[in-house]
């Protein structure tokens, strides 16, 4: 499957159909293919950090270029199990929202391939995004944060512990 078409599958996985004379949504359609790759989807696509986040002019070439299949989401691709909830997950987190994909794109662009620590990339998103509100860079940061956090089998038996305990505090509390 050649990037075009993976892409397109996951635009039409994502209900997203994409407009090229729409602003937003040339910065949805960045965004969601730059957050999909970070979470492991790949794609040959070379980002690059810009005023409104990553962005590939690679992308951009092939969204003008085959404006008609990109808006018809018509692609035999089909995505594997892995990339089809990796879109179900982006989707659910950020629901197309360009400036929630904008601010959890930039941050992942700092944080992932920057490799700036999580506070440093966080202060660096605030001074790039100071157009959005704190209350959306909060949002946008945490959601990003939640979609491309995996973690290690320590970290899960800690949470697990932890979550077990706030449920039995839970149900001891309702038996009295």
């Amino acid at each position: 499957m050649n990037d075009r078409s993976k892409v397109i599958a996951c635009f039409r996985e994502a209900g997203f159909r994409m407009d090229k004379d729409r602003f937003e949504h040339r910065l949805i359609a960045q965004k969601l293919v730059y957050l999909l790759r970070l979470k492991g989807v790949e794609f040959v696509y070379p980002f690059r950090l810009y005023v409104r986040g990553p962005y590939s002019a690679l992308l951009a070439r092939e969204y003008y270029q085959h404006a008609d299949e990109f808006s018809r989401c018509e692609t035999e691709s089909t995505l594997s199990p892995a990339e089809a909830d990796a879109v179900a997950g982006l989707t659910g987190l950020f629901d197309k929202s360009p400036s929630l994909l904008e601010i959890g794109a930039t941050y992942g662009y700092l944080a992932y391939e920057m490799r700036q620590p999580p506070e440093q990339a966080y202060r660096m998103v605030r001074r790039m995004k100071s157009f959005y509100s704190n209350e959306q860079i909060v949002k946008g940061v945490n959601r990003a944060k939640q979609y491309l956090f995996v973690p290690t089998d320590e970290e899960k038996a800690a949470l697990d512990a932890e979550l077990g305990e706030w449920q039995r505090a839970g149900i001891r509390s309702m038996r009295h």
